[in-house]
């Protein structure tokens, strides 16, 4: 913030479509980016005056080795095809790269990718309901697993939990 602060910069938080309507078997993912959400929006207030602008992405599915992992889960597949079909679909990361840079480039306060996100904030607060009455009907297999870590990331995280000895809720 420092930085921000000399310069006058631009501070760009990358949310989440799962900050917007959290789902099933992504719990602390959704819970990270709402987390982020609230984080950002409280961050820009503080900084209205110093010249520092804050602004927030809201990012659906995009085409990244977590995604692929995560595609490789039956539950995940089960999970991602009960969403409406804007939901579900996978953006190109450079996409999604030549967007987020054009908002930081105009200082925006929000980049939604794809665009019918921003429409999604108006319906946010009938989300949790009906994510969970869809759930009840359709997420019956009991025999679903925690998926664990995914991606470059994940892989990352097992790699320097195994070397300081520790254990990662990966069951895999």
């Amino acid at each position: 913030m420092p930085y921000l602060l000399d310069t006058r910069g631009h501070y760009l938080q990358v949310a989440s479509i799962a900050s917007i309507g959290s789902v099933p078997m992504m719990s602390a993912y959704c819970a990270s980016k709402a987390g982020v959400e609230s984080f950002t929006h409280s961050l820009r207030a503080e900084m209205a005056r110093s010249g520092v602008t804050v602004g927030i992405a809201y990012l659906n599915w995009i085409d990244t080795d977590m995604i692929r992992d995560a595609d490789r889960y039956r539950v995940m597949r089960k999970v991602r095809s009960l969403m409406p079909r804007p939901a579900r679909a996978i953006s190109s990361a450079e996409h999604v790269a030549r967007r987020v840079v054009t908002s930081v480039e105009q200082r925006a306060s929000s980049v939604y990718v794809a665009g019918w996100l921003r429409s999604s904030q108006s319906v946010r607060g009938v989300l949790p309901g009906a994510i969970t009455q869809l759930s009840r009907r359709k997420l019956t297999d009991s025999r679903y697993a925690a998926t664990g870590l995914l991606g470059a990331g994940g892989r990352a995280a097992r790699r320097a939990t195994d070397r300081d000895g520790g254990s990662t809720a990966d069951p895999h």
